[in-house]
C-alpha cells in the first residue's frame, strides 16, 4: 500500500483548470492543452538519438538523469518520497517538453545521457506558471512579450560520463530547432552557482552585476529578500577574464551567446544552489553562435 501511495505521487493524473481544456495523449500520458503543437523531428547523430521524451518510462528515465545529478552529485535536500523512487519530478514535468539525448549504445536500461525541460509561455500560462516565478519576478517579461514567444529552459543536466561539450551541442541544436519551430523570442531560466553561501563567489557576482545585467525595461527582480555584502569589484577590475573563466559552464555558455542576468539572486536552500535568472533574446544571439545553431 505505501508504495503504492508513493506512485502516486508521480503520476500523470488529469488536473484541472478554471475552464481550460486538456487532451490526453493515448501514447505519452502527457496531459497537454489543446494549443497548437508542431511535429519535432528526431535527429540522428553517430550513436546519439536527439527527441522530446514521448513515453512515460521516457519522462522517468530523464528524471532519474536529474536525481542522480542534482541529489547525489551536487547535494541537493531530496524530499523523503524523491530519495525512495529516486527521481526529480515536480508539477512542470507533466505539461512541459522534456529534449533527451539517448546514446544507442550504452549497455544500460536508461540510456539517456542529457536532458534540458522546455516550457513555452501559452503553456505555462495554462498550467500555474514557469519554475523561475517560484524564485523571480517575471513582471518585465511577460509584460514585454507575448506568452508564445516566451520559452524556459530548466532542469538541464549531462551524465558524468559525457561531459566533454558534445551532448549539451547537440542540446542546443535542438533548442535551436525548437525556437525556430514556435517562433520563440525570449529564452529563459534559471543559472546556478553550486552552494548556499553567496559571499564565496562575491567576485563573479559583482562581475555579472557590473557586465552583464539585464536592461531596465526587462529587469528580473529576486523574491529572496536577504542582502548579502557580496558585491565588490571596481568597474575596471583587470582579472575580469580569469573571473569570467570561473563561471559555472553553463552560466557561461548563456552569456557567450549574448544572455544577460537578474542583478540579484535567489538562495536555494532545498537545491544547494544561488540562482540567477537568465535572459536571452533570440534577436541578440551573438552572430558566431546564430551561424552555429539558427542557420
Amino acid at each position: 500500500m505505501f508504495l503504492n501511495k508513493v506512485k502516486n505521487t508521480v503520476s500523470l493524473n488529469t488536473f484541472k483548470k478554471d475552464r481550460m481544456k486538456y487532451a490526453l495523449d493515448p501514447k505519452t500520458f502527457f496531459y497537454k492543452p489543446t494549443l497548437p503543437s508542431y511535429p519535432f523531428t528526431t535527429v540522428e547523430f553517430e550513436n546519439y538519438s536527439i527527441k522530446l521524451a514521448e513515453t512515460k518510462s521516457e519522462l522517468k528515465c530523464a528524471q532519474a538523469l536529474r536525481y542522480y545529478v542534482f541529489y547525489k552529485e551536487k547535494k541537493a535536500k531530496p524530499t523523503f518520497t524523491k530519495k525512495i523512487i529516486k527521481l526529480d519530478y515536480d508539477k512542470i514535468d507533466k505539461y512541459a517538453d522534456h529534449l533527451i539525448v539517448l546514446d544507442k549504445k550504452k549497455n544500460t536500461k536508461n540510456k539517456i545521457v542529457g536532458t534540458y525541460r522546455l516550457i513555452r509561455g501559452d503553456v505555462a500560462k495554462l498550467f500555474g506558471g514557469y519554475y523561475s516565478s517560484s524564485e523571480f519576478n517575471l513582471i518585465n517579461i511577460t509584460n514585454n512579450y507575448k506568452d508564445k514567444h516566451i520559452l524556459e529552459l530548466g532542469r538541464s543536466c549531462v551524465h558524468q560520463d559525457y561531459r566533454n561539450g558534445s551532448i549539451m551541442n547537440l542540446l542546443w541544436k535542438a533548442i535551436a530547432e525548437y525556437v525556430k519551430l514556435y517562433d520563440i523570442k525570449i529564452l529563459m531560466g534559471c543559472a546556478s552557482f553550486s552552494g548556499t553561501e553567496p559571499t564565496k563567489f562575491s567576485d563573479e557576482l559583482s562581475y555579472l552585476r557590473q557586465n552583464f545585467c539585464l536592461p531596465r525595461h526587462l529587469s528580473v527582480e529576486s523574491f529572496d529578500k536577504n542582502i548579502y555584502p557580496v558585491y565588490k569589484l571596481k568597474e575596471n577590475n583587470p582579472n575580469q577574464l580569469r573571473i569570467f573563466a570561473k563561471l559555472p559552464p553553463l552560466l557561461k555558455g548563456y552569456l557567450r551567446i549574448g544572455g544577460k542576468v537578474s542583478h540579484n539572486f535567489y538562495v536555494d536552500h532545498n537545491f544547494n544552489t544561488i540562482d540567477l535568472c537568465v535572459v536571452v533574446n533570440t534577436s541578440d544571439i551573438d552572430e558566431k553562435y546564430r551561424k552555429k545553431y539558427l542557420n
